[in-house]
Parts: structure tokens; C-alpha cells; sequence
């Protein structure tokens, strides 16, 4: 019997058993050392492996129809390893000895530059590896950013943050919208901004107006209607970063307008001590990675200090910033990895207080923020499942926003009460110290499972991945601390502040599923690259479907097409969802004799509570096409995308007006006013209240070329070249309206405020980049130019009809006009003598040329200078029309790093 059901499990699984090869190596360092628990992958049948301790590796795999695959080996501090194997014809095995030789400027072939490559997760991905990072001289991860295809090199700035957005030149909200939608994957967990909420009542200040600003120097700290600020990253303890600005892979979720994927450090490093400084700033910075005894795995840690002075002279506005971390890398054999996370990082915005400024102004943003994640990766390589991995993270934060400012003026009434009705204010004194103060405790927990599992159909290998995320925000913190004897602005539009406490505040939870399928097929004997996914997310409430494609097809040996298709969303944050009630202060009686114990303020405050449980998630909609050459001497590749937003979040007004009881009052002498209701009403018209709405959209269309020449042996030099252009269009759909003047508004005229088409803003944008690269090993050196060409810029703001389309009333009742008559007593006087257009151009094209040296002693000591605008190039431009010059380019701005490894 036992021989019956062996022949019949042979008859079964002998093609699959006798096409099964074995791919084996060893990876040693230049001293021939073996190197333990380096990460081998084969990415085109998403294997992985760990080497022994001896620095063996192996995998078995099936060979039908395959006759090549990359093979790819990777560690930290180590030249990374990528080659193709050709395993046509072999029966038995392959055997591949590796070397890794230590990053340094010593090495033959070294990438110092960010390059754009078809990924397993995107066609159109940009690549920084662990040279180019270090190349940068990055105070933080913006300024490695300014490599991307339309962005402008620029000298450093922390003294704002600083946002980043991808294939749009829209403004705006829009642009808000475009940042947000940008995930940051940091060792496979999403970061977000979503528990962020550092903003004012928006209905009371709106939109743009809702953030704690440095009224000294007019700028805002915070970012909480955007993306993360990419100033609170630091660069020092990255390995790689991926930018994928085209359409992202169904496993990513929240997201509409690309990813930013990092892996940090993760093993044995020596100690790198990094200090840089440029003009105001200074770094330092100092990372180790330890092995620890026995098969305990790896320790990784790393601190990093800033401090930034907008002006060293006076030390007036500063930006200072600490960071560190600890990460444990354990390997229990080849096929288990886990990695846990610790990570601390504090940021102080600090706007000073001028002793010489009688208005005692000052401002400051603190952060501060703890994080632990931990993540799995398990290689099963069953039937059934090959992989598993489990990622979780928790971060909390604490975060107070705050501004201050001594008013000197006249005795202003002011009421307190949060319920709707009438009672008696008080006076505030003309002179005492206003203060805004917003203080926030947000936290995130991010989870996601994902499994792998291959299968035939046919001669069709795929490979898919599934899996599930969840993200929970939530925000504890104490809120809008408004002190009401203290206000920054009273009776703005009859609205007061009032205190807001996030205490109570229902958390965020969004969550989702994917299904992607990889797989490789050959048409007219050309290989096919599929990647198709589907991924279904809940976000505040609503379902949404999102198929992402990305295809490559081999046209011929060097040429090849690629395709890609994606939908994304991004969930509406806290800030959006959670704003503050609006409270409307009407006065009533406001009788002040000179005497607050004798004087009378009667109001009636009015409470509105907002509810935004109908936002929508905001949608992206993206196509891209594109054509690339490999050749051995370079590399070329075009891609042109179509990309459509909508449901974007913006603030939009709304006019209506409330009917006020009038009460009258008789005055005795050294006394209150006595007063009554006279059971009439009296409406008060014209209050103006903001609310959040899904009205933004935006059209993005662009073509990007990449070309990149390999190194001219005869001049040790590399170039690289880029080019972008950028045509988008912003379209806020909520209606423009104007407010009739106070003289047509006494004079009784019925309409007080005009309702204009919405207005549209449309961005060009065409710029390149090109970089060289000089290295010669032997001195371990490299010098880098680069050049920036923006040769158009421009924006136009389409302007609105002269004549309203229709009118609201002191109500806020609203009459559609049909055709408008300028003699129309009701209306007439809302006709305007012009369109509202207006028009921004670069006046003409200009250049930039900045320069990077670095040098290296030893292979352990390095030296790098940059130079922004290194000629110290001018752009400036004289408007006569307005009497205002205009400066394109900064002047001369040159930093200085030095690395030590030890």
C-alpha cells in the first residue's frame, strides 16, 4: 500500500519536484569574513532569506519557464547587491559568491544622486539610497526632497515648515489637500497628521485664519490642515527612501497623492558622529549599531540635536529640535525577523519676546512625541502561505500652540456664556495681555497584516498579497484654552471664542482590506509586467472601492511600455471632522457710563454646533503612461499622468441672520440700568459663519523625462537630467460672495451680499534639473553641480462675471437672478465695473547653480562642503505696474558637514 501511495504522490508533484532547483551562495566582507543575517531577496518571486551565521543563504525554487531572475542582497553599511542570475538550462543548482564591500567614496561605482526606476511598487518610484542621503547634507528630510523632478534646490530654511507636494503647482487649499493626501511609511507604519489638531474655531476665524500665528513675523508654526512637517524628521538614521509619486500599490491606504516609503538603519554599524552647519543652523548627530551577544540580534540607536537662529545677531526667532531612538533586530532563524521600535523627538518653534517692543509680542509651537512599533516578518514557504508580516505602532504627542500680544485701546464689552440666550456681559479694560493657547494630546495607532501566497494558472505564476490595516486617532488634550478675560479679537462678525475642550471627543477609526496580484506573462514572446490590485477602505463612515494597476511591457531588448491606473482616498482628520461651536454675540444693550459697576451689557449669544459626520473622504483619480530605454551606457524614460482630485476640504462662509428681542432700560443715578423686553424683535442681519465642505477639486497634467548617463570612465563623471511640466487647475466649488458696501446695506437695499460663479486658478509650471557628478576613488572624492532651469511659471486666477448670479438678503434668503438689470432696485448696486482676473507670470526664465564637494580620509573620516547659488546669481525683476521688486533666487548660502566613523 505504502508503494501504491508514494508512485501516486510522484505521478502527482514529479513536474513540480523535477523542476525545482536550488539557488545557493555566500556573502563575505573584504576582509573574506562570512556576514550573518544579511537580507537576500528574490524580488521576482517575492522570496526572502537571512544568511547563517557562515554567511550561507539558499533557496528552492521552481524553474519552469524561468530562465533568469535578480538576486539581490542588502545590509546596512554594506554596497548594495543587485545582479541578474541566468539559471536557463541548470538541472541542479547555482552557486553565488558575494562580496560587500563598505559604502565609501573609495568604491568603484557610487550613486550620489536620487534615480528614477520601475519598482515592484511603482513605475514611476524615485530612489535615494543610504550615498545619496549622506550626500545631501540633510538637516532633515526637505532638504533631501529638493532632489525630486520639480523641485528647486534651496538653501536651508527651518524657520517654517515645511510641506511637500507631488505632480500639482495648484495653491491653495488644493495644496493643503495634496500634502495631506502624501503618506509617510516609516518601517512599513503610516505616519499622519490625522490627530492633529492645533487650530482655533474655524467657524469663528475660518479656514486660514484658524492656526496660532507669530504675529511679529506673520507666520504660522503649525500644520494642522496639511502634511506632516518634514523639518521634525531627521536624515541621519535613514537607509533608503522611495518616492512614489505615481500610482502607489493597493497595500497602502489614506492616501491620494503618492507615498514617501522609508527604512531606517537595522544592524551593525560603527559609530557615526555627523555635525553640519549652514549660516544659523547646527547639527549634530550620532548613530551605532551594536550586535549583540549569542543570537540576542541587533541594537541600532541613534540622538540627533538642532538648532536653528533666524538671525544669530539678536536670537530673536529659533527653531531647535531633539530626537532619538533605539531599535532591537532580532533574527530567531532565515525565516523569522522581528524589529521593535523606541522613538522620542521634541521641537520648539520659539518666537521671543522683544524687550524694546512695548506690544510684548511672542509666540512658540511646542512638540514633543513618543512612538514604539513593532515588526514581524515571517517566511512560512508552505503550499499554502509564504509570508506573513505584522506591523503595529503607537505614537503619542503633546503639542501647545501658543501667541500673545499687550493691547492698548478702549473698554470693550464681552460676553462668556456657552448657551443660547440673553444675560448681561461684563467690561474688559482697554489694556492687558491677550493670549491664544491651543494644547493637544493627539494619538495614532496604526496596524496592518499582510500575507503572501503564490499559485499557477496555466504557465502563469502569480504572486499575491493580501491583508487588512487600521488606524485609530484620537486627540485628549485640553483643547482651545481661551481665558475670557484675556481675548485676542473681540466681536469679529459678533463672534467670540470660547474654551474647547478635545477631551471628549469621539476617536477616528479607518480601516481596510487589499488584494494585489503580481504576476508575468509573455506577449509575442515579449515579458508582461502585471500588478493589479483592489483595496476597499471605511473612512468616517463611507466605503470606497480603489483599483490600482501598474503593467510594464518589454516592446523589445531595451524598450519598454508601462501603464498604470490607481484610485486613492484620504480620510477626513480631526481637525476637519471635530471643529469647535461657533457663538454669536449680539448686543442688545450697551449702556457704559464710564463706571463698569453702573454700566450695562446685554446680549444675546447665539450657539452654533457644527456637524461634519457627511465628509466625504477626498478622491484621486490617476493615469500614466510612459516609455523607457536601458542601455549600458545610460538610462532614459518619459512619463506623462493625468491626475484628477476631488472632494477636497475647504472652508466655505454661510450668511444668515437671527432675530434679536429688544428690550429697553431706564438709567438711575450711581446704579446698573434697570430693563425690560418689549416683546418686539429686530433682525440682525449679515452674520457669517465657516464650515467645512467636500467642494475642492483640482486637474494635474504633466509630462516628467529622465535621462541619466553612466560614468565617462575618461572624466569620472556621471550626469543626470530632468524635466517637469506641470499644468493644474483648482476649482473650488464653493460660490464666491461679496458683501454689499455699508452705505447700500443702511440705505435698506434688500440685497446685502452678491453671489458669484465660483472662481477658478490655474498653475503652469516647467523647470529641469541637471545634475554632474564627479568621483574619482582613488581620493575618495566626489564633486557635484547642480543645476536648476525654471523656465516657466505662471498663475492665472480666472476672473468672475461682472453681474452676480444671484443675491442673499439680510436673512440670508436666497434670490437667483436670471438676467441681471442694473436699474433693479433690489440688486442694482452689487454691479461691478470689472472682471476679478488676475495674472501671475515670471517675467522671464532664469538659472541656478549650487555645488557640493565632499571628501573622504581613510575611509572613515569625511568632509563635505555645499554651496547654494554658488555664482551668486541674481533674478530680480521691477514692477512698474505696482512699484514692487521681485528677488527669484537667493544669494550665496554655503554649509559645511563633517562624518566620522569609528
Amino acid at each position: 500500500m505504502k508503494r501504491y501511495l508514494y508512485l501516486l504522490f510522484l505521478i502527482l508533484n514529479g513536474p513540480i519536484l523535477f523542476a525545482q532547483i536550488s539557488i545557493q551562495g555566500k556573502i563575505i566582507n573584504h576582509k573574506q569574513e562570512p556576514l550573518e543575517y544579511v537580507t537576500v531577496r528574490l524580488p521576482d518571486l517575492d522570496r526572502v532569506s537571512y544568511t547563517d551565521k557562515d554567511g550561507s543563504f539558499s533557496f528552492i525554487i521552481n524553474v519552469k519557464d524561468i530562465k533568469s531572475l535578480r538576486l539581490q542582497a542588502n545590509m546596512v553599511g554594506k554596497e548594495r547587491f543587485d545582479k541578474t542570475i541566468n539559471i536557463d538550462g541548470v538541472t541542479k543548482k547555482v552557486y553565488v559568491p558575494i562580496t560587500l564591500q563598505d559604502l565609501n567614496l573609495s568604491l568603484n561605482e557610487v550613486q550620489v544622486s536620487a534615480v528614477q526606476k520601475t519598482t515592484n511598487l511603482s513605475n514611476s518610484s524615485v530612489l535615494f539610497d543610504r550615498q545619496a542621503i549622506e550626500q545631501a547634507q540633510a538637516f532633515s528630510l526637505a532638504d533631501i526632497l529638493n532632489g525630486l523632478p520639480g523641485k528647486l534646490y534651496s538653501p536651508v530654511d527651518l524657520q517654517s515648515p515645511k510641506n511637500l507636494t507631488l505632480r500639482s503647482e495648484a495653491s491653495g487649499s488644493a495644496a493643503n489637500n495634496n500634502a495631506m493626501g502624501i503618506a509617510i511609511i516609516v518601517d512599513g507604519l503610516a505616519q499622519n497628521n490625522n490627530a492633529n489638531m492645533q487650530a482655533k474655531n474655524v467657524g469663528t476665524y475660518g479656514l486660514g485664519n484658524s492656526t496660532i500665528t507669530d504675529r511679529t513675523n506673520n507666520v504660522g508654526y503649525d500644520v494642522t490642515f496639511g502634511g506632516l512637517d518634514l523639518r521634525e524628521i531627521p536624515a541621519d538614521n535613514i537607509e533608503s527612501i522611495e518616492v512614489i509619486s505615481g500610482v502607489a500599490p493597493a497595500q497602502y491606504g489614506d492616501l491620494t497623492d503618492g507615498a514617501i516609503i522609508i527604512n531606517r538603519q537595522a544592524g551593525k554599524t560603527p559609530f557615526m558622529f555627523n555635525t553640519r552647519i549652514n549660516n544659523g543652523s547646527t547639527n549634530f548627530s550620532l548613530t551605532k549599531g551594536f550586535k549583540l551577544p549569542e543570537k540576542y540580534g541587533f541594537l541600532n540607536a541613534n540622538i540627533n540635536y538642532l538648532v536653528s537662529n533666524d538671525d544669530p545677531r539678536d536670537n530673536m526667532k529659533k527653531y531647535n529640535r531633539v530626537s532619538g531612538g533605539i531599535m532591537h533586530t532580532i533574527y530567531f532563524n532565515h525565516r523569522i525577523k522581528n524589529t521593535i521600535s523606541l522613538d522620542y523627538s521634541e521641537k520648539l518653534d520659539d518666537a521671543k519676546r522683544d524687550p524694546d517692543d512695548g506690544t510684548e509680542k511672542m509666540a512658540y509651537s511646542k512638540n514633543r512625541r513618543f512612538a514604539v512599533s513593532n515588526r514581524l516578518s515571517w517566511q512560512l514557504n508552505s503550499n499554502v502561505i509564504k509570508s506573513i508580516s505584522l506591523n503595529a505602532g503607537l505614537d503619542i504627542g503633546f503639542q501647545d500652540s501658543y501667541s500673545q500680544w499687550y493691547l492698548n485701546g478702549n473698554v470693550k464689552p464681552m460676553a462668556n456664556k456657552d448657551t443660547t440666550g440673553v444675560y448681561e456681559g461684563y467690561y474688559l479694560p482697554g489694556n492687558y495681555l491677550a493670549v491664544d493657547q491651543v494644547v493637544g494630546k493627539p494619538k495614532n495607532f496604526n496596524g496592518n497584516i499582510g500575507f503572501s501566497s503564490h499559485f499557477n494558472t496555466g504557465e502563469i505564476k502569480h504572486i499575491l498579497s493580501y491583508g487588512a490595516s487600521i488606524s485609530i486617532a484620537s486627540n485628549k488634550g485640553k483643547g482651545v484654552l481661551f481665558d475670557p478675560e484675556r481675548p485676542r479679537f473681540i466681536s469679529q462678525g459678533y463672534k467670540n471664542e470660547r474654551p474647547y475642550d478635545f477631551e471628549l471627543l469621539p476617536d477616528l477609526i479607518n480601516s481596510g482590506i487589499y488584494l494585489e496580484d503580481r504576476f508575468n506573462i509573455k506577449v509575442f514572446d515579449r515579458n508582461f509586467r502585471f500588478n493589479a490590485g483592489l483595496r476597499y477602505d471605511i473612512q468616517n463612515g463611507y466605503g470606497t472601492i480603489q483599483p490600482r494597476i501598474n503593467a510594464n511591457y518589454s516592446i523589445s531588448k531595451n524598450f519598454s511600455f508601462n501603464a498604470a491606473y490607481g484610485i486613492a482616498t484620504k480620510a477626513p482628520t480631526m481637525a476637519y471632522r471635530y471643529p469647535g461651536p461657533t457663538y454669536f454675540d449680539l448686543p442688545i444693550l450697551n449702556v457704559y457710563t464710564g463706571d463698569v459697576r453702573n454700566s450695562l451689557f446685554l446680549v444675546y449669544t447665539y450657539k452654533y454646533l457644527p456637524d461634519n459626520s457627511n465628509l466625504k473622504p477626498s478622491q484621486s483619480n490617476q493615469a500614466e503612461i510612459g516609455l523607457s530605454y536601458n542601455h549600458p551606457l545610460f538610462n532614459a524614460s518619459v512619463n506623462g499622468y493625468l491626475k484628477n482630485n476631488k472632494n477636497g476640504f475647504a472652508g466655505q462662509s454661510q450668511y444668515f441672520g437671527i432675530m434679536v428681542p429688544d428690550y429697553t432700560y431706564t438709567i438711575t443715578n450711581n446704579q446698573k440700568p434697570v430693563y425690560q423686553p418689549t416683546g418686539t424683535y429686530t433682525l440682525k442681519g449679515g452674520l457669517a459663519n465657516s464650515v467645512i465642505t467636500n467642494n475642492v477639486s483640482s486637474s494635474n497634467n504633466g509630462v516628467e523625462l529622465f535621462l541619466s548617463i553612466k560614468k565617462i570612465a575618461a572624466i569620472q563623471t556621471s550626469f543626470s537630467f530632468n524635466s517637469s511640466y506641470t499644468y493644474s487647475s483648482y476649482y473650488n466649488s464653493n460660490e464666491f460672495i461679496t458683501k454689499a458696501s455699508d452705505a447700500d446695506i443702511l440705505a435698506n437695499k434688500k440685497a446685502w451680499y452678491a453671489i458669484y460663479d465660483a472662481r477658478e486658478s490655474i498653475n503652469t509650471s516647467f523647470m529641469s534639473k541637471l545634475n554632474s557628478d564627479t568621483h574619482i576613488p582613488k581620493l575618495g572624492l566626489v564633486v557635484s553641480l547642480y543645476f536648476d532651469f525654471v523656465w516657466l511659471k505662471n498663475q492665472l486666477v480666472k476672473g468672475d462675471s461682472t453681474y452676480p448670479k444671484a443675491y442673499l438678503d439680510s436673512y440670508g434668503n436666497r434670490y437667483p437672478i436670471e438676467n441681471f438689470d442694473p436699474n433693479n432696485p433690489d440688486y442694482g448696486h452689487l454691479t461691478r465695473s470689472t472682471d476679478l482676473e488676475t495674472q501671475g507670470k515670471l517675467p522671464f526664465s532664469y538659472a541656478n547653480v549650487s555645488m557640493r564637494l565632499a571628501k573622504e580620509l581613510k575611509n572613515n573620516i569625511r568632509f563635505s562642503v555645499n554651496a547654494y547659488n554658488v555664482f551668486n546669481l541674481k533674478a530680480n525683476y521691477y514692477d512698474p505696474k505696482n512699484n514692487k521688486s521681485y528677488s527669484y533666487l537667493n544669494p550665496l548660502s554655503i554649509g559645511a558637514e563633517l562624518s566620522i566613523k569609528f
